[in-house]
């Protein structure tokens, strides 16, 4: 692992890497899904260290949730890579082009960002996504995962370099780094680093886009709210509502909060409570659900936080405005969802409610990158410029414009 980066030679090879063919690439993928799979077994054994050192540490259990990687998260590493090499880059494809009235062909080609350094904590599959995007994109990546994933993560990066190795491509192409206080040192090189993505949890995103010089791409919270209208098919809201919450509770994109029309029949959410309580699920309740199931009252802090485990408030509304404005005052603007039949509600909803993602009749789990069809994700990036919702291949290239003329001058 590196304690020092030549981040010069890091810049020639993101150049060098923007020329590489979509095949080119491609051998890369293919390798590391081979190397990843025949060394599955020191992956587990690395893997193992880690959660054994977070148990003694007494680390949250949603925390060691996110920091495990079995033998199913590899096939899914495995598949992941498997449909990124059906997916097409789009480097040099011309976006728009135009005749000026001067003669000039001008046209706008993509082309990627150039050196991304992604820092992350737990979740060491980020590592895989990281490289395999970086490289299929044609950026070169630096990659910082965070201490507590350590072994795993140096595990998965030597499979990257052999993958590189094997691939004739530049070691260069993905670095990993260590040292926390480089990288305090790296998010000043604004003239080498073209893009800090931050993945993880509140204090540490904050921490590095107060530090950071570079432009920073992130989301420091999650957590959905979905809210079901007195025109929902309650059949499918008890369905889409269990999964979005127990499917992955530790997720970012696990339910928070419901909210429901005061109109939708007393008897679902009864049994709602009494389902989500089968699943070990702690209900807290505004006034007047608790006074209906008897569940505990919710406190005002509880509205705005992001659970990761296996607790869920519920809240009675008067009607969609009010769910929509509640929702906006509450939400962290990466998922959120409705389940209504009523079409002016959803379109109401959807063009009002602020978030990267909106899920209408389906549940907020869905928010992911390779559940979007796009192959992997870096992370879900909740901010208004550049990039918002997962962060995949065409969200890790910009364009340039290309002006083709015969001499022209201007007056």
């Amino acid at each position: 692992m590196r304690t020092k980066l030549n981040l010069k030679l890091i810049q020639e090879s993101a150049r060098q890497l923007s020329q590489k063919s979509e095949k080119d690439k491609n051998v890369f993928l293919r390798n590391l899904a081979e190397i990843l799979e025949r060394n599955t077994k020191v992956i587990l054994e690395a893997n193992k260290k880690d959660i054994e050192v977070a148990v003694k540490k007494n680390l949250p259990a949603a925390f060691i949730q996110r920091l495990i990687l079995d033998e199913n998260g590899i096939k899914k590493l495995i598949l992941k890579l498997i449909n990124l090499q059906k997916l097409e880059s789009g480097i040099g494809c011309v976006l728009d082009k135009k005749i000026l009235g001067n003669g000039i062909l001008l046209q706008r080609v993509v082309v990627p960002i150039g050196v991304i350094m992604v820092i992350y904590e737990a979740r060491p599959e980020v590592t895989i996504d990281v490289a395999a995007l970086g490289v299929k994109s044609g950026n070169a990546v630096i990659l910082k995962g965070g201490s507590e994933a350590i072994y795993t993560n140096k595990a998965l990066y030597e499979c990257i370099r052999k993958a590189l190795v094997k691939s004739s491509l530049a070691g260069e192409f993905v670095s990993f780094i260590e040292d926390r206080d480089f990288v305090n040192q790296l998010l000043k090189q604004n003239n080498s680093i073209d893009l800090v993505i931050a993945r993880g949890g509140y204090e540490m995103v904050k921490k590095v886009t107060n530090k950071s010089k570079i432009p920073v791409l992130s989301h420091s919270a999650g957590g959905a709210r979905i809210y079901i209208d007195k025109s929902a098919n309650l059949t499918e809201a008890l369905d889409i509502l269990v999964n979005a919450k127990i499917s992955k509770p530790a997720a970012c994109n696990s339910l928070d909060a419901i909210l429901i029309h005061k109109e939708v029949e007393d008897s679902f959410i009864v049994e709602l409570v009494k389902l989500l309580a089968n699943f070990h699920v702690t209900v807290l309740g505004d006034n007047k659900i608790s006074a209906l199931t008897g569940v505990k009252k919710t406190t005002k802090k509880d509205w705005d936080t992001e659970f990761l485990g296996l607790t869920v408030l519920m809240k009675m509304v008067k009607n969609a405005e009010e769910a929509i404005d509640f929702i906006n005052k509450h939400t962290k603007r990466h998922s959120e969802g409705i389940v209504a039949e009523d079409k002016d509600t959803i379109n109401k909803f959807t063009s009002c409610v602020d978030a990267a993602a909106i899920f209408i009749n389906c549940s907020t789990r869905f928010h992911d990158g390779f559940e979007f069809g796009m192959g992997s994700e870096i992370g879900i990036a909740t901010g208004k410029l550049h990039a918002r919702g997962p962060v995949g291949l065409q969200e890790l290239t910009t364009y340039k414009w290309e002006a083709y003329g015969n001499g022209q001058i201007r007056k």
